[in-house]
């Protein structure tokens, strides 16, 4: 239940619009959450962007510490020694840097590889530097100088001291200050850079010459020569070990020179890779923030088109139920406009027919009031009540009709009349009204007795019907007329029909309203009736096509003129009584079984069973017929639909569940409606006999004359003659012929039980096809009366009673005829 009400709220556009509110709701959260999640991403992309780069600091520091680095080691050298402290502290500070920028870097093993060679250039540099203070300090430092100058010293006061014992000594002593000769500044680009111009060294190498004027003898010459070599190669290994000194100093200096470079080759190769990284990142966070921004735009633009996509479709289908609801509303009051119309048409459809019954129904009750008071009726009388109790049949078959009365619109079925036939009928007809009033019935012709056209008879007897009503209904006194006149025109006949009298007459003004639906003169508001007699001449008249006027004075009578044309039509070769060619049946035993409620029915069955010498029993109760012993002669069964306790279908189920199949029961009812009639045939009927019934449709669904009627005469000599004498190829006609004939049976068949107007030409033209193979095998009586069957066919606008019934008796001459020709002719029974 709540399924369905969802479902019955959603289908409406109450529950389209709350829907659509709520998705224009989803969209705008989404919209904002998305918005949301994108501008914090970009927060962060700005943020990222704008942070310092811890890294690039760190290696920016570590330049600049390493540059100061050299620094202080330049201020180092420059002291002349001194406490090393403060840069062995930079050298510790720079390492702890280091291991901070390696913490950055955990994931990179090239840039770890390059910090851990960055490290060890530092420790070697150290190394470098203390190695090259060390040998500085051995250049530099004069003790080992002036302990060599000390040695020389001592060897000329040897020579001295061996001198003053044999000669005269002249001592003159001069001292020389040397500056040291490598003035090349061989100091590392570095050193050059970064370096304070160097200058001028304060150290100098004093070198002492002493100048001796001595007269010796010869062996103290000996000695002095002695004494010479020495001093030589002492100053020659001083010499060479100050030489050695400088070079080692230099290249102490080059290697220092060529480390830093090295260091800061490497620094400057990890400052651009983090430079690079720094770029890549900041390139990246752009990306990434351009892509938030376009991912962001994107969803929303999504979710915006879908948004406004399914709100479309929502406008659509909103727009579609208002249309439809319009429709709807449009329809319904079509449906309204169409049902009041429907119901106006019942209602003048019913007093139309109130107003057509009462017209026969009069004949019936005035001509039988009349019979009642003669000891012999006269046949007149009686024609004339037979004659109006067929045109209030064909009227209650008209109310009948649910598409007329639906509609309110008449149908026409054309037929070939006498017209002057027509005319008498309705003369004696009403002829009795005008007796009543002792007014003089005249009817003038001027065509020929024999004059037939084709046309709708019933609708013609329906518009003299009323005129002449009316006309002796106003008339008083004098007569009233109903004269007929045509005139040819081609092939159609053009008739013109004048119904006067000397009533009361119309004044002018009431003759333009008198053809209105329930309207009469004024003169005339005391007359008795419904105003609608005129009104239904005028349809039927306007509807075939004619047209009709009326004159009158008011005191001097009236004339209403009408103009119908008809086909000319040629005379019907045969026009017998109905019951002239009724089957001749033989008395036997028990054969009918008749059942229904209303005794009256049952002994008017009687009386025309009996007249035609049928054997028969009546059951007033279908209690009855199922407790009566079961005779193997009854036939046919005729039995009323609607009875008390059970009625007539619910019967026949139960008699088909225990009677054999040959047996056939026929249904006496009223029930004539197309949906009552399938229902009918479907329940196990064989057949409708529709009340009320004239004695010949009853009498001609009975055959009982078959098993004992001589076979159909088969002349087989023009097959014979077709075929040569080919025995072979006649029986392969004759083959063909019969289960063509049962396949046309069984179609047949089909069609009557499930007949509707439509397939009525489908009926004529099966059995024309089974008249034609039926004169072929030369079955000549039985292909006319075929064939005869076909032309009535091809006549009637629908199915009778008369014509289903004939069609039954065909079928079953059919049958036996297949039989027949089986048994005779090709030596085979019946499978």
């Amino acid at each position: 239940m709540a399924d369905n009400q969802w479902k019955r709220f959603m289908r409406s556009i109450k529950g389209k619009v709350v829907f659509a509110f709520i998705l224009a709701c989803v969209a705008l959260f989404l919209a904002w959450n998305v918005s949301k999640g994108a501008f914090n991403e970009m927060l962060g992309a700005v943020e990222n962007i704008s942070a310092p780069n811890d890294k690039l600091r760190i290696v920016n520091d570590l330049s600049r510490r390493v540059s100061q680095l050299d620094q202080m080691q330049r201020m180092q050298v420059l002291r002349n020694g001194g406490s090393n402290d403060n840069f062995f502290n930079e050298t510790r500070s720079i390492n702890r840097s280091i291991d901070t920028l390696q913490g950055f870097y955990q994931n990179d093993r090239v840039q770890l590889w390059r910090l851990k060679s960055l490290r060890k250039l530092l420790r070697d540099r150290d190394k470098l530097f203390m190695n090259y203070l060390q040998v500085r300090e051995k250049l530099v430092n004069n003790k080992l100088f002036s302990a060599q100058v000390e040695v020389l010293n001592d060897l000329v006061d040897k020579n001295v001291k061996a001198d003053s014992a044999a000669v005269t000594t002249e001592k003159k002593i001069s001292t020389t200050i040397v500056y040291p000769q490598n003035n090349e500044d061989r100091r590392g680009f570095f050193g050059k850079l970064f370096g304070k111009k160097k200058k001028p060294a304060d150290t100098a190498y004093k070198v002492v010459s002493e100048q001796l004027n001595i007269e010796k003898d010869t062996v103290a010459q000996a000695i002095k020569d002695s004494i010479m070599t020495s001093m030589t190669q002492a100053v020659s290994r001083i010499e060479k070990n100050q030489l050695r000194k400088s070079a080692q100093f230099i290249n102490q200096e080059v290697v220092l020179a060529n480390a830093n470079t090295k260091l800061i080759t490497q620094i400057l190769s990890i400052l651009k890779q983090v430079e690079n990284e720094v770029v890549s990142q900041i390139e990246y966070n752009n990306t990434h923030a351009k892509a938030v921004v376009n991912t962001s735009v994107e969803k929303i633009s999504m979710i915006m088109l879908g948004f406004f996509l399914i709100t479309l479709i929502l406008v659509a289908l909103i727009l579609i139920d208002i249309s439809r609801s319009n429709r709807y509303r449009k329809e319904l009051e079509e449906a309204k406009e169409i049902a009041e119309y429907h119901s106006m048409a019942k209602q003048r459809f019913l007093s139309n027919m109130s107003h057509e019954i009462r017209t026969p129904l009069q004949s019936i009750i005035g001509y039988a009031e009349l019979i009642r008071q003669q000891e012999h009726p006269r046949r007149n009388h009686i024609e004339a009540i037979y004659q109006s109790s067929g045109h209030l049949v064909q009227i209650v078959d008209e109310v009948l009709d649910y598409n007329r009365i639906i509609s309110g619109k008449f149908t026409f079925t054309n037929s070939v009349f006498n017209m002057l036939e027509v005319m008498t009928e309705v003369a004696s007809v009403v002829r009795f009204q005008a007796e009543k009033k002792q007014l003089r019935l005249e009817l003038k012709a001027n065509f020929s007795p024999q004059l037939y056209v084709n046309g709708d008879a019933f609708r013609l007897k329906q518009v003299l019907y009323n005129l002449l009503g009316n006309a002796i209904k106003f008339t008083d006194e004098g007569y009233v007329r109903l004269a007929v006149s045509s005139v040819m025109q081609g092939e159609r006949l053009n008739f013109t029909f004048r119904v006067a009298d000397t009533g009361m007459g119309m004044a002018p003004a009431d003759l333009q309203k008198i053809f209105n639906e329930f309207e009469q003169a004024d003169n005339n508001q005391t007359q008795i009736g419904t105003g609608l007699g005129l009104t239904i001449s005028k349809q039927l008249v306007e509807a075939q096509g004619g047209s009709i006027h009326v004159s009158s004075r008011l005191g001097k009578g009236s004339q209403f003129i009408f103009h119908l044309s008809f086909a000319v039509a040629a005379a019907p070769e045969k026009h017998h009584p109905e019951n002239a060619h009724l089957p001749v049946l033989k008395a036997g035993t028990e054969m009918v079984w008749v059942v229904d409620d209303d005794s009256f029915i049952l002994e008017m069955c009687s009386l025309m069973l009996t007249k035609h010498n049928i054997s028969h029993r009546s059951f007033n109760s279908p209690q009855q017929v199922l407790d009566a012993a079961w005779t193997e002669d009854v036939k046919y069964i005729l039995m009323d639909i609607r009875m008390p306790g059970m009625s007539g279908i619910e019967l026949c189920k139960a008699l088909r569940a225990k009677l054999p199949a040959e047996v056939q029961i026929f249904a006496l009812t009223a029930q004539v409606i197309p949906q009552e009639r399938e229902s009918i045939l479907a329940a196990g009927f064989n057949g409708i006999v529709k009340k009320p019934f004239k004695e010949h449709e009853l009498i001609e669904i009975l055959d009982f004359g078959e098993e004992e009627t001589v076979s159909e005469e088969i002349d087989m000599r023009s097959l014979e003659q077709m075929t040569f004498g080919d025995k072979d190829q006649l029986a392969r006609i004759l083959e063909l012929f019969t289960d063509d004939t049962y396949n046309d049976i069984n179609s047949l068949k089909q069609l009557l039980e499930n007949y509707s107007d439509e397939v009525l030409e489908q009926i004529a033209i099966t059995v024309h096809r089974m008249a034609g193979r039926t004169a072929q095998i030369g079955a000549k009586t039985l292909a006319a009366d075929l064939r005869a069957a076909e032309l009535e066919l091809n006549k009637a606008d629908t199915l009778n009673n008369m014509h289903t019934n004939k069609l039954l008796a065909l079928i079953i001459r059919l049958q036996h005829l297949r039989e027949q020709i089986r048994r005779e002719y090709l030596h085979s029974a019946e499978v």
